[in-house]
């Protein structure tokens, strides 16, 4: 699907959906700060207003009776700690910025037709690495969104939630770093 979203709206604003992303494709020139700061945003409230249509098209008893689905929040495994979570975050929000880096902002790959399959393999990758340990969000927006709408019923989405901030930022940060000081140009 992400591939689908990038190859169709890339060219308006650079397929731009998740924060973490915005954050590193800024630190490394790609985007202004003060576009990245309006992109982010925009990516909170569709975060929020996708969270808010799942909620009014879902019949109650699925939104509501099913915390497998859990209205789509993000959740950790009873399992998984928080520092480990914050772990896994953040190496699969590093896989998938590190692809967004190497494909859509460095000049070798930047006009290739493989970029967005290249991004949506990492992210359908990473989904199957991390799902069942954190729900493999590696985007802050996403997270935010369905944890917002589904807190009305249920105040337990906050309970980890800045899991799904400091992991995608920390791999954020450490992608951007890597190919700052290995691959810019």
């Amino acid at each position: 699907m992400i591939a689908l979203l990038i190859m169709g709206l890339g060219n308006i604003s650079g397929g731009h959906f998740n924060p973490a992303v915005t954050l590193g494709v800024a630190l490394n020139g790609g985007i202004s700060i003060s576009l990245s700061v309006l992109y982010f945003f925009a990516q909170m409230i569709g975060g929020a207003l996708g969270a808010a249509f799942t909620r009014a098209v879902l019949p109650s008893h699925v939104y509501h009776g099913n915390m497998s689905i859990n209205g789509g929040a993000h959740t950790l495994s009873a399992e998984v700690e928080p520092g480990w979570a914050v772990l896994c975050e953040a190496i699969l929000t590093f896989v998938l910025v590190f692809t967004v880096l190497m494909n859509a902002l460095d000049k070798r790959n930047q006009d290739s037709v493989l970029t967005p399959l290249a991004i949506g393999f990492a992210v359908a990758v990473d989904i199957m690495g991390g799902g069942m340990t954190t729900g493999a969000s590696m985007n802050p927006a996403r997270s935010f969104g369905p944890a917002l709408a589904v807190s009305t019923f249920n105040d337990d989405v906050w309970k980890h939630h800045y899991v799904y901030w400091v992991g995608p930022a920390l791999g954020s940060l450490v992608a951007a770093g890597i190919y700052r000081f290995l691959f810019r140009r």
